[in-house]
Order: C-alpha cells, then sequence, then structure tokens
C-alpha cells in the first residue's frame, strides 16, 4: 500500500535510486557527484515541498510499504508546470524483487490515474524488464530519444496514438495520487 515518504525514507531510496542509476537503469550522472548530492536534495524537497528541484514541477514520492516494511518507491511527477503525468521513477529494494511487488505498484496507479489523465514513462535502454512492465499494461511507444531512451504513453480512455500527425502532447493538468 502507498504512503507519503518520511524523512527517515530518504537514506534508502536515495542509495537505491544512485545503486540503479549506477547500473543505467535511470540516468547515469546520478551515480556520480554533484549529481548524486542533487538527488537527495531533489528527494527530500518532493517529500517536503512536492516539487521537483530539477524541472521545477510538481511531485510527489510515494512508498510502497509490504507487511509494514518498505518495499518500494514512486514518484509522480509533472512533466511541465502544473501539466502532465509521468511515472518519472520506481523502483522496488533488491530484496522484495521477482514477487509481484513493481506490478503492483504500478497497478495501482494506474488505478488511481487512469483512465482520468495520459500517462508517461521513459525507459533507458537497460531498464528492459521495466518497460516491458508497462507495455503489457498498455503504454504505446512514442518516441526514442537519440540515446535510447524509450518514451512510452498510456492514453486516458477515448484517445490513443492513431493519427497524431506529431509529437507534441496535449498535456492535461497534473493530477495528485490520493493516499489513502
Amino acid at each position: 500500500m502507498f504512503r507519503s515518504a518520511r524523512s527517515h525514507d530518504i537514506d534508502t531510496i536515495h542509495e537505491l535510486l544512485v545503486a540503479e542509476a549506477a547500473q543505467g537503469r535511470f540516468d547515469p550522472r546520478l551515480a556520480q557527484e554533484p549529481y548524486r548530492s542533487g538527488l537527495r536534495k531533489n528527494l527530500n524537497t518532493i517529500r517536503k515541498r512536492e516539487r521537483r528541484l530539477d524541472e521545477a514541477v510538481s511531485a510527489q514520492l510515494l512508498i510502497w510499504e509490504q507487511e509494514g516494511d518498505v518495499a518500494g518507491c514512486l514518484i509522480n511527477s509533472a512533466i511541465l508546470p502544473q501539466a502532465g503525468n509521468e511515472i518519472w521513477m520506481v523502483v522496488v529494494l533488491p530484496e522484495f524483487r521477482g514477487h509481484g511487488i513493481g506490478g503492483k505498484l504500478v497497478n495501482e496507479v494506474l488505478a488511481r490515474l487512469h483512465p482520468r489523465v495520459d500517462l508517461f514513462v521513459r525507459c533507458s535502454p537497460q531498464a528492459q524488464l521495466s518497460c516491458e512492465m508497462f507495455l503489457r499494461r498498455g503504454f504505446l511507444p512514442l518516441d526514442t530519444t537519440d540515446k535510447g531512451m524509450r518514451v512510452l504513453k498510456l492514453p486516458k480512455m477515448g484517445t490513443g496514438l492513431v493519427g497524431q500527425a506529431e509529437l507534441h502532447q496535449q498535456l492535461a493538468s497534473f493530477v495528485k495520487i490520493q493516499i489513502k
């Protein structure tokens, strides 16, 4: 179940995201200074102010608990100030991997946001398992950057990618995930 991140969660989440970045699952620069320190500041700012420092957009840092233990986290982020929803970072702690936690976490986000809004996600070339998980849940390929980053979109109900003449997106207002 989701809960808002607390100050004592930041060390665990920061170490996990840095380790994943070092393996290329997120921007590899996050594993090196000064980006590593910047990531910690960003996580704290998201937790305290619900804003990202690096992009000056709304964001939420949510913790997934499994039987009272922190099992993973997700950052729900706007794409532009107050517009769009992107599953910016999602990660499961190593000891909880292989048990469907990542799928449960993503399914919960989809249940709370989709079909009201379009959802976006970016997958690095090294994040093949994550990319496949999103594709199985209905995300569609939208673009691939020159560095191999795949951009996927889960269109809101009644829309799709067919007939899309250009890559510019109509972004609805950012929607915060409500915590029960």
